[in-house]
Formats: C-alpha cells, structure tokens, sequence
C-alpha cells in the first residue's frame, strides 16, 4: 500500500472509475475526471490514526474515502462529541478551505483505510464549468457558512438550467429561468386625469392598464380594465368627471428588473398580482420603465401554474378538482427535479390549494343556497393552519383549517352558527372530494369548536396562553400559525394582534413555547448520525418533520411572537424578518432558513417517490448528497435549541 502517494498511470483509471460513482464527481465529464484523478493523491491510515486535528491549518487539499471508516469528532480525542462518520466516497476535510479557517473537527480513522487527497486548488477551478457542483457543495458542506454558500448558490443558475423539466412541449425549455423582458412603451397618465381620458387611453393602445405617474415619472397608481369594471361601471361613477385618483389602485407594487419567469410567478401566487410595474430600482420612489401583465405571462410559458389555477377557480364541476390538484402535483415534482427554488414551489402550490379551497366554499355556498340557506350578514375567514398556515404543504396531506365570524346579535347567534358550521362541513368534503385528508385530530372547520365567532376565538386563544399546559401547547403550535384563505381577511388580522397582545401581557407564554420546541433534542446517535424510529410500521426510518423539521418552525413561532412579527406566511419567511429585526440574530436565522428548504425538499422528494406524506424517510434509499445535506441541517437544529434555552432561560421549567 502506498503510505502518501501520487496514483501512478496504471491507478489513474481505477481511481476515475472510483469518483464516477459518487457526487459530486458523477456530475463531471469523464476527461476531466481522468485529469483530475492524475493529480490525486493516495493515502492509507491505519484504526486510531488522527488524519487531521481541530484548530490546525488545512493543506490545499480535501479526502474522498475509498476504503474504510473515518470519524469527525470535536477535540484532540476520540472521546470528543462524534459529529459524523465518514465511509465509501464521503468527502471531508471541505468546510475549512471553503471557510478559508482552520479545521473545526478533528478526523480520526476508525478502520484501517485508504484515503483520496484531491488538491483543492485543482478542483476549485472546476466549480466555475461545472455548477452541479457548486450546487452540492452548497447544499451539503456550506449551510454554516453563509458567506460561501451565496457565493456557492450564485454560481448554480446554469446548473438548474441543465436539469430537464418534462412539462408539456414548449418552445423554450429555459423560460422559467431566464429573465423576462417587460413591454417598455408603458403608457402613463397624471393623477388629475380624468376615468374617461385615461380609459380612452387604454382603448387607443388596446391594453389593460394604465400607470398613474408623478411629474417624475414616479409611479403611484394603476388602473387596470377589472378596476374599470369593478369600480366605476359597476357604482356608476361618473368618469367623465371622476379623477382616475378616486378608482386607481395604490400603492403600487414594484419590481425590478431582472425578473424572471418563475420570479414574477412567485408573486402572482403570493399576492395575487396581476400587472407589474418595473421601476428603476424596484420601489415607488424611481422612474417608470416598463410594465408587464399577468397574460404576458403565460404567453411567455404556456405551462403556466396560474392556468391551472384560473381553472380551478372557474370550474362548476367537484370533480375536475382532483384532476386539477393531481396536474398541480405532477407541476411541482417537475419543478423539484428542475432544482427550482423552495420559496418558489412553495408559492406556486399555495396559491393551488388556496384556490381549491375558494372552489370549495364557493360549491358549498352555492349548495346550501339552493336549499334555501342564503348567507347570514355576518361576514367570515376561512383559516389555514400548520403547514398550509405556513405556505408549506407540498403534499396533499391532511388539513388543518377552521372558520372565523363576526359576532352577531344574540337572537341570531344559533342561525348564524349553524350556517357557517354547515358551510364547513360542505368544504370539507368537496376538499377530500379533491384528494385531501380529513385532519386525525379533526382540526378541520366542520368541528364546531374550531367554527366559532371572533370573540369565542380570542377567548380560546387567551386561555391557550394563560394556562400553558401540554396541550395548550400543542394547540398553540398549530393554531398560532394560522393563515386567512377566504373571506374577511381582517379578521385573521386581528386574531394575530390578539395573540401578540396576549403574550405580551404573558410573557412566561414565550418560555413555556421554547421549551415545548425543545421536545425534539437534534436527532444525532451513534449510528452514523441518524436517530431511526425503532419500532412500528415505520422501523428503521428517519422521522424528517418530528426530528428535523418541527424543531425550526417551532423556534422560527416563538422568535417571531416574541419579536412581535405579524408576518402570516413560510417558516423561511419567519426567518428571513426575524433577522431584519434582530440582527444578531441574522447568520442563525439564514442557516436555519437554508436548512429548513433543504429539508423540504427531501421530505417533498421523498413524498412522491413513495406516493405518501414522506414524513418517514428510508435513509438507506437517500443518495450521499441528500445524507449529507441531511445531517447538516442537524447542527442548525442543535443551535436553534441551545438560543432558546439561552434566551427564555428554559432551565427554570425543569
């Protein structure tokens, strides 16, 4: 055996053939391969032999396992925390020349084995050809250091361009990612000009909408051909003399460029937008520079997930629903194998399910109206919870909603409520009419404790948070993430003030919260770094949402309540203000938003190979690169609970 060598001619090949099986050398050409191989170096090591300790300088240079065990421990020692366990065609000793530090584990081996030394400064010029690359060093080494990892992500666009996306034929298979060009004569009208001057206008240009400006040409208002119809012709204002200042709609919302397709589909799912107006730099306070409407959209990719959406939302028949939310599936695990971005998925199927979820309570309005139950004047809000509170829920798994409604009058208390609970019930069963799982624990809107007037719901929340006990917890940890869908979105606003003014008049709430999210300690063991389910139809899997998942969105609710971030949306999103608001806080939250979309992923991946919720995954079926990814979001987990400790002092509630 050689001791430290370079391969020889005759090993160079073996040695290629070796690094073709495993990421991220399978993702390379094999030229380049061979070539790479040639500078290789080989070393054997034998049980107990330290290859690198903690706190030392790193060559230019990181291992590839060929044979054997390799152990990654904190300390000089095997007796140090282990961190990992390293076998055939693991990388290691990569963190250090990405951080440009010193090591920050110790790497001992633990069987005899034989060691690849690939120069760094040989592979480092293979990232700028190869972003496949690039993506799995991001994904799997740089989640702690967020610094290397944009850099890292930066260079993935043409990766991801590279991955097929089987969509029905179009002519360009790289629309969604390429930025899009927004129309550039946007025709514009001052403030004081009157519905019927801008209106003739729109009609001169044939174009749906026009762009109320300043004398800068700062844009701060839009009129498009709905508001035409919606608010004058439908109130009979006279546009003759009316300002188009009365109907325009404003703020307007800015964007700017470059945008692309999957960009600008993120925010028709989010915020329902239609026309964007592009502006020199993206806000109201810069001159206008080119508009762009929703139809111009689709035109840009026909395979448009807001076309599935509008029929959804025009369809009379119950039954179209499921081949629609089936289409919308197949949508989605098109856009993960495309290595889409997890913000834009989850954007994308949100806005799916919200529309499925109008479908479904409009056909059940419209069933209980043809039996002579009209609508009480009491308005109400269909609300989200959980994953889909969060914007999260890839997956057709069970539903957690409820319904909100404006307290009426004591003599009408029990009409009302009965309305409203029949109008549940009836969603309800067009949604598992769709595909969708009734709630286990009937969190659903056809329960008549989770179908309740405005005041019964601040009552019940109150209670939740003055007498924090386990199941008020539990409780809180689903009902807090709640989202409207339908109705009166005012009044989900002001459930969220409730519950902030609440645990501000509670603040030991908070306290009893970050304990109960350190229920699930990060899942490390012995065994290669994987606490596995020991028993039940489940065995030997890895419980992604309990162990991996849960523990972040629950640190994510109680940063967010206690920071007083009224923000109803994803767990990154979470993240992403909780770090605008505190920053010292910022590189945790980014590491910790990087980590949950990477768990995402693999549960959304694993959810449709398997045809279920993919909450248990088969880590034997995982391939390196997802192992990986997967327990280095662990460490994200470990510090997310030690901040909560520290933070809320959750030692006191031993």
């Amino acid at each position: 055996m050689y001791n430290d060598a370079l391969a020889t001619p005759t090993m160079t090949e073996p040695v290629a053939q070796f690094l073709r099986r495993f990421p991220p050398f399978n993702r390379i050409d094999e030229a380049t391969i061979a070539d790479l191989a040639g500078h290789i170096r080989i070393r054997y090591v034998e049980q107990g032999e330290l290859i690198f300790a903690q706190g030392a300088e790193p060559p230019d240079a990181f291992y590839v396992v060929n044979k054997g065990l390799v152990a990654l421990h904190r300390g000089d020692t095997a007796a140090g925390e282990l961190l990992d366990l390293c076998d055939d065609g693991d990388l290691f000793g990569v963190r250090a020349l990405l951080a440009g530090g010193p090591y920050s584990a110790t790497a001992e081996a633990r069987e005899d084995s034989l060691l690849y030394v690939v120069p760094w400064s040989t592979f480092k010029r293979l990232l700028e050809h190869y972003p496949q690359v690039s993506l799995f060093l991001a994904a799997g080494f740089a989640s702690e250091l967020p610094k290397v990892r944009d850099q890292l992500l930066a260079a993935t666009t043409e990766a991801r361009r590279s991955l097929s996306m089987d969509l029905e034929p179009h002519e360009d298979d790289d629309a969604d990612v390429r930025p899009i060009d927004p129309i550039r004569s946007v025709l514009t009208c001052p403030p004081t000009s009157t519905i019927q001057q801008a209106a003739q206008k729109m009609a001169a240009r044939r174009v749906g909408s026009i762009i109320v400006t300043d004398e800068r040409r700062h844009p701060v208002g839009i009129m498009t051909d709905t508001d035409l119809r919606d608010k004058v012709v439908a109130r009979a204002i006279d546009a003759a003399k009316s300002p188009i200042a009365d109907v325009m709609t404003s703020p307007v919302t800015c964007v700017m460029e470059p945008q692309t397709v999957t960009q600008l589909v993120g925010l028709v799912m989010q915020r329902g937008l239609h026309h964007f107006c592009f502006t020199e730099d993206g806000t109201t306070n810069s001159p206008v520079v080119g508009v762009l409407s929703e139809h111009d959209l689709i035109t840009a990719h026909g395979n448009h997930p807001t076309v599935l959406r509008q029929k959804i939302a025009r369809t009379q028949d119950p039954d179209q629903l499921l081949k629609l939310r089936d289409k919308a599936e197949r949508l989605v695990q098109q856009y993960l194998e495309q290595e889409a971005s997890m913000g834009f998925i989850c954007s994308v199927i949100s806005g799916i399910n919200d529309a499925l979820i109008r479908s479904a309570i409009t056909h059940a309005q419209s069933a209980l109206h043809e039996e002579g139950h009209p609508a009480p004047q009491e308005g109400f809000c269909w609300l989200s919870f959980g994953s889909e509170g969060r914007e999260e829920q890839l997956l057709r798994t069970d539903l957690d909603n409820a319904i909100v409604y404006e307290d009426p009058p004591e003599d009408r208390a029990k009409a009302v409520q009965a309305y409203y609970l029949a109008l549940g019930t009836k969603a309800i069963e067009v949604l598992v009419h769709a595909g969708f799982s009734r709630c286990p624990g009937n969190i659903m809107a056809s329960n008549p404790e989770l179908n309740l007037p405005l005041s019964a719901w601040k009552s019940k929340f109150s209670k939740l948070i003055r007498a924090p006990e386990p199941m008020a917890l539990m409780y809180a940890s689903i009902f807090f993430d709640l989202r409207a869908v339908d109705g009166h979105d005012s009044l989900a606003d002001e459930l969220v003030r409730h519950i902030l003014e609440e645990i501000a008049a509670e603040p030991m709430f908070l306290t009893f919260l970050a304990k109960n999210a350190q229920n699930n300690p990060p899942p490390l063991s012995f065994f290669r770094g994987f606490v596995l389910e020991r028993s039940g139809d489940h065995a030997d899997t890895f419980d992604i949402k309990a162990r991996a998942m849960m523990p972040i969105t629950d640190a994510a609710r109680v940063l967010a309540y206690d920071l007083k971030i009224n923000f109803q949306g994803s767990t990154s999103g979470r993240y992403e203000r909780i770090a605008q608001v505190e920053p010292s806080l910022a590189q945790l939250s980014a590491e910790a938003a990087m980590a949950y979309d990477i768990l995402m992923r693999i549960r959304a991946e694993e959810g449709f190979r398997n045809g279920n919720s993919g909450r248990y995954v088969n880590i034997k079926r995982l391939n390196k690169l997802e192992r990986q990814s997967l327990r280095n979001t662990f460490s994200v987990v470990e510090d997310l609970q030690r901040k909560l400790a520290s933070r809320y002092r959750t030692e006191m509630l031993r």
